[in-house]
């Protein structure tokens, strides 16, 4: 089993209801949500896995330092697990 690190930008809105957005960079098309911050969490896990199941090769976690964030932006790092 091989484990990768990705980082992720979870946004908090309260513009209709409050929830929050997970997006990655890392990822290109990544986007979920969660009602809740671990909600978006365990989505944000789920849906890299999901999204990356087919691939034979994981991308490499990119570094996240150059990255611009909004003041309603956290920067998460997920931990997924592939069996190779």
């Amino acid at each position: 089993m091989n484990t990768f690190v990705y980082p992720v930008i979870i946004s908090e809105f309260n513009d209709d209801g409050h929830y929050y957005t997970v997006t990655s960079p890392n990822i290109p098309g990544m986007v979920t949500q969660g009602d809740t911050f671990s909600d978006a969490v365990y989505w944000a896990k789920d849906v890299i896995i999901t999204m990356l199941a087919d691939s034979d090769i994981y991308p490499k976690g990119q570094d996240p330092s150059d990255w611009k964030l909004n003041d309603n932006d956290r920067l998460v790092y997920i931990t997924v697990n592939k069996t190779i």
